[in-house]
């Protein structure tokens, strides 16, 4: 890092800035949630903008990593050629996933018990299928580590990615970056490197992370941005902190794969905070939306 030194109250320095505002290119990448990209000030309204840190906190097991997969699935609706760098997930699981939502097979089709019959003709069709949707725009690249790597592994292939053209970058999770010191240390090092990386490259990040253990325990309180496995170092170099809501999830009895919860916009530097936004997910085809205002009644617990 290289210091630099301006007096910007110079007439031409604010005109440089101004010029740069002209040609700004914010590429933002608009979330399928109205509420939270109207809360997108930054943006106008549009969604993310291409040099902003996301983190998406949460507790286990209600569905970070599904929310995630939504915004990256928006990615490259959008064409941005979005790329996913997975800790957790194998890559497997993360094809197996995706295909189950982009073609006619189902999450528990693509196993191998199920191609044990016609396995051949199963295997073109599936080709076929996810050549027909991807068409030549859309595309996820994914980089598997099977272990926890270091920031500087994750931040080198932030830089990969950058050369192939990625324009959003999803990490699952954040607390398997390995590091040397505690915590605290630790997660001021991550969201540094990787606000620095965003803002330099002109690359979304979305980066997932855990809550601490106290806050991940207690499912009856709603989250908050210093909930993060980390704490304030982990959420203070972000430009969003978004939450979900553990103390509400319903389950539709009816549909066991759709669930209803809320999101919470804890921290915004780019607009207003503390927004919550409700919402329902399809575990089944990955599909997220917003809930309407006259469906509030869904959200409410029995």
């Amino acid at each position: 890092m290289t210091w630099q030194i301006k007096n910007v109250l110079d007439h031409l320095e604010a005109a440089n800035y101004g010029a740069g505002l002209i040609d700004a290119d914010l590429n933002p990448l608009s979330t399928g949630f109205p509420v939270w990209d109207k809360a997108c000030v930054g943006t106008g309204g549009l969604g993310l903008a291409n040099w902003w840190y996301v983190v998406l906190g949460g507790a286990s097991n209600v569905g970070k990593t599904q929310l995630l997969w939504h915004l990256l699935r928006q990615a490259w609706e959008q064409e941005m050629n979005p790329g996913l760098i997975t800790m957790e997930v194998p890559m497997t699981g993360v094809q197996r996933s995706i295909y189950s939502r982009v073609t006619d097979f189902g999450y528990n089709d693509l196993l191998p018990a199920s191609w044990m019959q016609d396995g051949a003709d199963k295997t073109t069709s599936l080709a076929e299928q996810v050549r027909n949707y991807a068409g030549d725009y859309r595309a996820l690249l994914v980089a598997e580590h099977d272990g926890s790597p270091t920031l500087d592994q994750i931040i080198d292939m932030c830089y990969a990615m950058k050369e192939s053209g990625c324009g959003v970058i999803g990490l699952d999770h954040l607390q398997l970056i390995r590091g040397q010191g505690d915590i605290a240390d630790l997660a001021t090092e991550v969201s540094e490197e990787l606000r620095r990386f965003a803002h330099k490259e002109k690359i979304l990040v979305l980066a997932l992370s855990q809550l601490n253990r106290i806050a991940s325990a207690d499912r009856k309180q709603r989250p908050i941005a210093q909930s993060l496995y980390g704490g304030t170092s982990m959420e203070s170099n972000s430009n969003q902190v978004v939450l979900l809501d553990h103390s509400l999830q319903i389950w539709d009895l009816d549909r066991p794969h759709i669930t209803r919860t809320r999101l919470i916009l804890d921290k915004n530097r780019e607009g207003p905070n503390r927004i919550m936004i409700n919402v329902e997910a399809n575990f089944a085809t990955g599909v997220w939306r917003e809930g309407l205002p006259d469906e509030e009644r869904l959200w409410i617990p029995d």
